[in-house]
């Protein structure tokens, strides 16, 4: 897996930690225009109006429209980050134990992604060849860390099973389905229900000796 590639966006703020406020806050915007108008069709102006921004200001954070998919990249590139913190602050536990925190926090982020995760489904045309690979990479960054979580747990005789890895994508691909289906599973299921089920079916399938799991928060 390669380093993904990225540019400088033109900026004329020189405060590094408000440019980063300030740009979390035209995605937000940016994303809600574009899931209700396409990408294409989506004017700067608009994503002014969504964001509580005038049009002026926004280009003092970014350069052109195109940035705005540059910089969603790089959010989404940054992502496995976040669950190698959470397995730290887990600290030394079973790998099963390590297993049900980490799978909790990826399905919270889906949840918390879920229109980032339609965006990138709708319109990854838009995207450049280089953006497309940051977004692969990230992918693989979050497939690798479940795998080598896996690992560990059948090198430690909690875990059973076939491939490490194919299992590893079904937790990424759980993850993501709540975000992308909330609209249906939502019907049936609030968020904690979903996981707490995915856990023990998950559990069941790759539970080196027979066990019980309870959906105990750890």
């Amino acid at each position: 897996m390669t380093e993904p590639i990225t540019r400088t966006i033109r900026t004329l703020i020189k405060n590094e930690s408000l440019v980063q406020e300030r740009r979390q806050q035209i995605l937000d915007g940016a994303i809600e225009v574009f899931l209700r108008k396409g990408y294409k069709a989506a004017r700067l102006r608009e994503i002014a109006e969504a964001c509580g921004m005038s049009e002026g200001a926004i280009y003092r954070y970014i350069g052109t429209k195109d940035d705005l998919l540059h910089l969603i990249c790089g959010n989404r590139a940054r992502g496995v980050e976040g669950l190698d913190a959470v397995l730290a602050a887990a600290g030394n536990v079973t790998a099963k134990d390590a297993l049900i925190t980490c799978v909790r926090y990826h399905f919270q982020v889906g949840d918390r992604s879920r229109d980032y995760n339609l965006f990138f489904n709708r319109e990854i045309r838009h995207f450049s060849s280089d953006d497309r690979r940051v977004l692969l990479d990230s992918q693989v960054k979050i497939l690798d860390f479940f795998k080598n979580l896996l690992e560990k747990g059948i090198h430690s005789g909690e875990f059973q099973m076939r491939s490490p890895l194919a299992v590893a994508h079904n937790i990424l691909m759980l993850g993501h389905d709540w975000g992308l289906r909330r609209w249906f599973l939502s019907q049936y299921f609030t968020l904690e229900e979903y996981t707490d089920i995915q856990i023990e079916l998950l559990l069941k399938q790759i539970a080196a000796t027979p066990g019980g799991y309870s959906p105990k928060r750890v």
